[in-house]
């Protein structure tokens, strides 16, 4: 199928790739042991809840397994700058605080406070205007001198400046998560179609789901730094030392993100 939207071609895509790595290879992420630290991750999204938050304990980088011991006696509370409040109930199957009634609505900003063994752990995300992926199609292009199929998604930008997306994209039940990112720095307020990129290679009849989220700047970054942390990009992220946007010394994320989601079969 034509693709009418602003699309990356294979030359600026492989310079976006160049950029992001030239850009990334300033942070420093230190690889020291961090073990028995607060690792806090979670979202709220446009979505209707329950939403969950998980505490954890992490575990020293050089463990042969990312299973982070679960904390079930923090108090984990959310909040938003219209006054809601609410505090979450563990649920002790799956390991994770939930919400019960809490709502959420764009332009809001979100407040995540957690209290474990005497410490105090917060932490703000503002969620963005709602952006819906208009479309997800396929599309072939030569990368090396060998075609290959991608996904691509199209969308369009806010007319405010400072958009950023991270796109979450899974080929197939049994393969991990993929991260792609894009802001809108040099495409403000216009119709994109961005090309998602894999480390697998695509065939007739895989399914790719692919999920657009609208996040703030910290948790923009906090993914993309952490996506070239880990080698091989495999699995979920597992935090070690991107740049939290939660206080106090813990490790991880907090989101207040838009959400849309679709699915393509590859033809």
């Amino acid at each position: 199928m034509m693709i009418t939207k602003k699309i990356l071609a294979a030359g600026a895509l492989a310079l976006f790739l160049v950029s992001c790595s030239t850009e990334d290879q300033f942070v420093d992420i230190p690889l020291d042991d961090q073990s028995g630290k607060i690792v806090i991750e979670g979202s709220v999204t446009n979505e209707a809840g329950p939403y969950e938050i998980k505490v954890s304990r992490s575990i020293k980088v050089t463990s042969d397994h990312n299973n982070y011991p679960a904390v079930s006696n923090a108090k984990v509370t959310l909040s938003d700058n219209q006054g809601q409040t609410e505090l979450l109930a563990f649920d002790t199957v799956e390991k994770v605080y939930k919400t019960g009634h809490f709502h959420t609505s764009a332009g809001m900003t979100y407040t995540l406070t957690v209290e474990v063994d005497g410490k105090v752990y917060k932490a703000t995300s503002t969620m963005p205007e709602f952006v819906q992926m208009e479309d997800l199609e396929q599309d072939n292009i030569t990368i090396l001198g060998e075609n290959n199929i991608i996904v691509v998604p199209s969308f369009t930008d806010p007319a405010t400046k400072g958009n950023k997306y991270i796109f979450k994209s899974i080929t197939g039940s049994k393969r991990p998560i993929e991260y792609n990112f894009f802001s809108d720095q040099l495409d403000n307020g216009e119709d994109i179609s961005f090309p998602i990129l894999s480390n697998y290679k695509l065939v007739k009849k895989d399914t790719v789901f692919v999920e657009l989220q609208a996040v703030d700047a910290p948790v923009y970054d906090y993914f993309r730094v952490l996506k070239n942390a880990i080698p091989g990009d495999s699995g979920e992220p597992i935090p070690s030392n991107p740049p939290s946007n939660i206080s106090n010394g813990a490790l991880g994320y907090f989101s207040a993100h838009s959400t849309s989601v679709k699915a393509i079969i590859i033809q």
